[in-house]
């Protein structure tokens, strides 16, 4: 039982690898949601709807 308490701890190989997915994947949605909102911007700024203050 303490085998498989080691494995499957955070700091075991399984969870490392569970933890570095959920980063990996964390970083790739915010990367997607920035180039989402800079397109999302420029259209606005093409289109003349941009605030002018």
């Amino acid at each position: 039982m303490d085998n498989l308490w080691l494995i499957l701890f955070w700091t075991g190989p399984i969870g490392v690898g569970i933890f570095l997915l959920c980063l990996g994947t964390m970083i790739w949605l915010l990367a997607k949601a920035d180039e989402i909102s800079k397109r999302t911007k420029a259209m606005m700024k093409e289109k003349g709807l941009d605030k002018k203050g």
